[in-house]
């Protein structure tokens, strides 16, 4: 199987689910965001909401493609262009016809605007350690690629642009699973692959 290049905008677009990478969140609980709190953003200006409608016209063209691809269950965007594929589960990240439905949309999928985006307030001494050990614990649970976070905690761009083949795909899921409670300063978990797929 190619490999699927797995962008920022395709973990917040799809994930609004996942994202390629976790299974079932939003932008804000992407791989290593979870403990992340975000700040409240001001009411959007006129050129704001005319760059959130130009995104919610583009999602909707993306919709349209994967629709045209065969999954005609994808729903709408939301007003804020956000499409919830989470009904679906993690059933897709291997299913070869998704994949490759992403691949054929991969060019109608915007890239999510910055008016958008959380905001993240600054992270405490404590919990830039935790990002710290959490990084330390993907790279021992089968991401060895994992990047350790910036000086504010949040994650290098690589993560979200880094191509994960089907075989890394699975890999990555086990690790978030196993390292999910390192960020908020707890031990490793034990994988249960019972859990897969599930938000």
């Amino acid at each position: 199987m190619s490999p699927q290049r797995t962008t920022r905008r395709a973990v917040v677009g799809a994930v609004i689910a996942a994202a390629l990478a976790a299974g079932c969140g939003s932008p804000a609980t992407d791989p290593g965001v979870a403990t992340a709190r975000t700040g409240t953003a001001p009411p959007p200006t006129t050129s704001a909401a005319d760059e959130i409608a130009r995104y919610v016209e583009a999602q909707r063209g993306w919709v349209r493609c994967l629709r045209e691809q065969g999954f005609t269950d994808v729903p709408d965007p939301d007003s804020k262009g956000q499409v919830d594929l989470s009904a679906h589960g993690g059933r897709k990240k291997t299913d070869p016809a998704w994949l490759a439905a992403q691949r054929a949309c991969r060019d109608r999928h915007a890239e999510v605007p910055a008016v958008l985006q959380p905001t993240m307030e600054p992270l405490t001494a404590e919990q830039l350690r935790w990002r710290r050990e959490y990084a330390v614990c993907m790279r021992a649970n089968g991401r060895s690629s994992w990047p350790d976070p910036k000086p504010d905690g949040s994650w290098p761009d690589e993560l979200y642009t880094t191509e994960l083949t089907a075989q890394e795909q699975v890999a990555n899921e086990k690790a978030l699973q196993i390292c999910d409670p390192v960020l908020t300063g707890q031990p490793p978990t034990t994988y249960d692959p019972t859990r897969t797929g599930q938000g």
